[in-house]
């Protein structure tokens, strides 16, 4: 059910009641929602726990479009804690957002703005098939913004709207085979402890050109994460929890127990008894609950329309093949996060062989050749202003002069690949 326009005017005043008393409760007077007893609760607004509290910092990891907005939904009602954000620019309080912390680096998306401040981590993954579908979707809703600063003025139309299939194609066609790599090697960054898959250089750490990707002959490069030495002792996830099973009604609220357990007993931090916590998963899942919104149900339609070509959908399946082996072997044999993995990738091998049989049963006229595609391809994303990271006035912007390739540099000041 959709939320009626009358439901959300309800939530925007409740939610601006909210702000009006952010000052008392960072006094110290964060209301947790209510155990009722007997398996019931009363949910509450969250509130932001304030920069200087003491706090056992939890980070919740990501790869973009993994259902994030879910997980902090839910465990803001297990806590009564505002989740920040790792950029630190939604909200003009937002820094106020300490002890929960939501992130997707070391993707491109994702910058680590938490300095030393988090102390575990928590990965949530999803089935690669509906997550880099779902990136693109995020992506279009922000205007495919080029960074940070341009994406703010967008970020109220996230969880609104869909993008139109020629889009969707197009991008796929351009990034997927990127994507797709990046899914994985971001799982291996956490699940190794930090381990870089881009180049020290690559400010961005998306692999474009004159960087390139860790893999094949130069995998031997890779190295922990500086940031995984000093600004955190190891950057290995306590557990691992996935999209999937935390939506689903039958699965979701031990899937969030997992979670809760690893915040107990924190300095800090506080948790709905275990009794209250399916009572609170009911209650976020709600969508007659004006004030949590919005949802991905807002947007309409659904992301099964964005498919893959049948190519596509074999490197999904090899990629799955490819992790659901690699963490059921060798040291990873007895390693309970592990076997948590391999248990979603086979689920998500059962999903994507479906969807696979399901081509092949009724296969689409294969396109004519078209020499010309990639180079359309990139220069349509690169009018779109997101394909580009290194023009040469965002060089000069990061680093304050030309980097060391400013001969490689064309009049326009791009780089052509």
């Amino acid at each position: 059910m959709r939320i009626s326009i009358k439901n959300k005017l309800t939530a925007f005043l409740l939610l601006s009641l909210g702000l009006m008393i952010n000052e008392f409760n960072l006094k110290g007077y964060r209301k947790l929602s209510v155990n009722l007893g007997g398996g019931k609760c009363k949910w509450t607004l969250p509130q932001p726990l304030g920069r200087n509290a003491s706090v056992f910092g939890t980070l919740l990891a990501s790869y973009p479009a993994s259902g994030m907005r879910l997980l902090w939904q839910l465990l803001e009602g297990l806590t009564g804690v505002s989740v920040g954000d790792d950029y630190y620019f939604i909200e003009p309080e937002a820094s106020e957002r300490t002890g929960l912390m939501k992130t997707q680096y070391p993707h491109l998306e994702g910058t680590w703005g938490w300095g030393d401040k988090m102390d575990q981590i928590v990965l949530l993954v999803r089935n690669p098939r509906f997550a880099i579908s779902s990136y693109h979707t995020i992506l279009y809703e922000i205007s495919y913004a080029p960074d940070k600063e341009y994406a703010k003025q967008f970020y109220r139309k996230v969880f609104t709207g869909r993008p139109p299939m020629s889009n969707w194609i197009r991008w796929r066609d351009r990034w997927f085979t990127d994507q797709i790599k990046v899914w994985g090697w971001y799982i291996d960054y956490w699940m190794e402890g930090g381990m870089r898959y881009w180049m020290v250089e690559n400010e961005y750490r998306n692999g474009q050109w004159p960087y390139h990707w860790l893999e094949g002959d130069h995998e031997g490069e890779r190295q922990i994460d500086e940031h995984c030495i000093s600004d955190m002792n190891g950057c290995y996830p306590q557990t691992v929890i996935s999209y999937e099973r935390l939506r689903n009604e039958t699965t979701g609220p031990a899937e969030l127990n997992k979670v809760a357990k690893v915040l107990e007993g924190k300095t800090g931090m506080t948790v709905i008894e275990e009794e209250a916590r399916e009572c609170v998963w009911n209650e976020v899942m709600n969508v007659d609950n004006p004030l949590i919104s919005p949802r991905n149900e807002d947007r309409g339609g659904s992301s099964l329309d964005y498919g893959y070509t049948p190519a596509q959908m074999l490197l999904i399946r090899d990629k799955l093949i490819e992790y659901r082996d690699k963490y059921s072997s060798g040291t990873w044999v007895n390693n309970p996060l592990a076997k948590d993995l391999v248990s979603y990738f086979v689920e998500y091998l059962i999903q994507v062989n479906d969807e696979i049989d399901l081509m092949a049963a009724s296969p689409t006229p294969t396109m004519a050749p078209n020499p010309y595609y990639e180079k359309e391809l990139r220069d349509w994303y690169a009018v779109i202003s997101r394909g580009d990271r290194y023009r040469q006035e965002k060089a000069v912007a990061m680093t304050g002069a030309l980097p060391p390739f400013e001969h490689l540099y064309d009049e326009d000041g791009n780089i052509p690949e």
